[in-house]
């Protein structure tokens, strides 16, 4: 074994344990919120709710939770860098974190904040409590899972801002009583948990990097296409006209940004200093 191969290895082991620690952490704050924390939450947020959350560019962050959001930025990772592997290991993560998150929500079945709160004004309508679950957070599980994924394979600023962004989703859901604090930490620890698996069965796939265009290329490319046709047949054009203003212009910028990084290292590699 090479000095690279043990120090990669030393890597992915201080990751997996700083994944284990933060599962236990976060799964421990869920116990102390649930029993200690979650009504004075709900009691602060209700008393002090106000709509600033509605704001355009926040209800666009807000998406990032949200699994088709997350695959269409996937596939514009493929599509910009050819990385197969972290886009394989974060897809598995989204197709397993649905079906553990639902099957939670039917077993719990613990009522909204938001729904707590029009029930209330709406005493005569008794089944609008059964609308939707609280617990676990899917945004949070899923946003995680993906931060989870994909930081063993960058550095580690963007390791730093991916479990930020993360977070940011975990607050908002907070904030707009979509949630409890309990159901959040959840949420983190069990998308963490999933996506740890998923890098367990995928770990034994060596997949090369892409060069030139080719069908995987041409598959997200044809991805990228269909989810916000999609969403514009279902939702309507303006939903279309605001996912593009917002997270088009963004996926833009990364595609610059990774052709321009990519640019720069073919230059280095052959100038005459580098030797």
């Amino acid at each position: 074994m090479t000095t690279e191969q043990k120090t990669e290895q030393l890597r992915l082991r201080r990751i997996n344990l700083e994944i284990w620690a933060a599962i236990i952490v976060l799964g421990l704050a869920a116990l102390v919120s649930y029993f200690l924390l979650d009504e004075h939450a709900f009691s602060w947020l209700r008393r002090y709710r106000s709509n600033w959350y509605k704001n355009d560019w926040l209800q666009a962050f807000i998406l990032l939770g949200k699994a088709w959001v997350l695959i269409w930025l996937l596939l514009s990772w493929v599509l910009a860098t050819g990385r197969q592997r972290p886009v394989l290991v974060a897809m598995l993560v989204l197709l397993l974190i649905s079906p553990a998150v639902i099957s939670l929500k039917g077993i719990v079945q613990r009522p909204r904040p938001a729904d707590i709160v029009k029930v209330h004004s709406r005493a005569e309508d008794k089944n609008y409590l059964v609308q939707s679950w609280s617990f676990p957070s899917g945004d949070t599980a899923a946003v995680f899972a993906v931060a989870t994924a994909l930081a063993p394979f960058v550095r580690w600023p963007w390791g730093l801002t991916f479990f930020t962004v993360a977070s940011s989703i975990g607050i908002l859901r907070l904030a707009v009583l979509a949630h409890y604090p309990s159901d959040v930490c959840a949420g983190a620890a069990i998308g963490m948990l999933i996506s740890w698996l998923a890098s367990q069965i995928t770990s034994k796939c060596h997949l090369p990097e892409l060069s030139g265009f080719n069908w995987y290329r041409a598959i997200a490319a044809v991805g990228m296409i269909v989810i916000p046709l999609s969403l514009g047949l279902f939702e309507g054009i303006n939903q279309l006209l605001s996912f593009l203003k917002t997270y088009g212009v963004l996926v833009l910028l990364i595609y610059i940004a990774a052709k321009g990084s990519a640019c720069l290292k073919r230059l280095r590699k052959h100038s005459p200093y580098s030797h």
